[in-house]
């Protein structure tokens, strides 16, 4: 059963979509409509949201910037729940800095910087939500995001928060043991004392060399593919001289072959036709099994 127009209305305190693209919301801008999608401005309102979609047993998509997400053409069904740019928030209390869900990762690494708080720099540059950076463990530089994290506040679907520690979120290569059923509100981090202009300047200089050795003018998810061990995806793609490599209007990277890229009108069938050739590819060639790091969701 869907949720009738109307009902989030009543108790929800931010905005409701019908049928809205969430190619207005991935970083790839493909991805076909999702049912609703509702954007919450507090942490009451996350848990009002919730406590619809449990009446009307309403699946819940937890949407942050958008990033590493690659949204079939056939849209999300049930409730896609918004936290980015809502829930934005950032403080700072001595050398521990607490981030909202829906903050953006630059956000969070220019606060930092500007106040002389080390650690978090090599994130610089890395698209997308807090909320999404730490349940993916989004790493850059031989740094990963949770380095520096101390705890994580979430709710559960039935609405109850929980503090949970680092120690229990089992962090991985590109994973933590979050699961769909828990909505990250807020992420704090132990930094150390640093000089802010030294910060300001290796926050620029890690930009340039973002911008160096990736396509960040086009449309895409970031990297493709998880790297396997001792080796990385981007190589073994350009090894299968993939390079340049198209279909429709999805393309490979031919500066950074782990990067499909959107060249303007590229649908998500496009690019998952890209990924099964360069998986194919890469096997053929090396005996190596890609593994997707950019997450697929939705009907085809």
């Amino acid at each position: 059963m869907g949720i009738p127009h109307g009902v989030l209305e009543q108790v929800l305190d931010g905005e409701v979509l019908y049928d809205e693209p969430m190619s207005r919301h991935t970083s790839y801008r493909i991805g076909g409509p999702a049912d609703v999608m509702v954007c919450p401005r507090s942490v009451q309102g996350i848990q009002a949201a919730l406590r619809i979609a449990r009446q009307y047993g309403a699946s819940v998509f937890v949407l942050g910037g958008g990033s590493n997400l690659l949204v079939r053409d056939g849209g999300l069904r049930g409730m896609v729940l918004n936290l980015y740019g809502t829930l934005k928030g950032i403080r700072a209390e001595g050398e521990e800095v607490t981030a909202e869900a829906g903050a953006k990762v630059t956000a969070l690494v220019n606060f930092c910087a500007r106040r002389g708080l080390a650690g978090l720099e090599p994130m610089a540059g890395v698209p997308g939500s807090v909320g999404g950076a730490v349940k993916g463990n989004a790493g850059a530089f031989g740094a990963t995001i949770s380095d520096h994290l101390t705890s994580v506040r979430v709710l559960e679907l039935t609405g109850e928060e929980r503090v949970l520690t680092r120690e229990v979120l089992r962090f991985a290569y590109r994973q933590s043991s979050l699961t769909e059923g828990e909505v990250l509100v807020s992420a704090t981090f132990r930094l150390r004392r640093h000089n802010a202009a030294a910060l300001q300047r290796r926050v620029a200089q890690i930009l340039e060399e973002r911008k160096a050795r990736q396509p960040v003018e086009w449309r895409s998810a970031g990297s493709v593919f998880k790297n396997p061990p001792g080796d990385f995806a981007g190589r073994l793609i350009e090894g299968a001289g993939l390079k340049g490599a198209r279909v429709g209007d999805a393309m490979i990277s031919p500066k950074h072959g782990n990067f499909f890229l959107n060249l303007g009108q590229a649908t998500a069938r496009d690019v998952l036709a890209l990924i099964a050739l360069a998986q194919e590819r890469v096997r053929e060639r090396t005996g190596v099994s890609l593994e997707l790091e950019v997450r697929v969701v939705g009907e085809p």
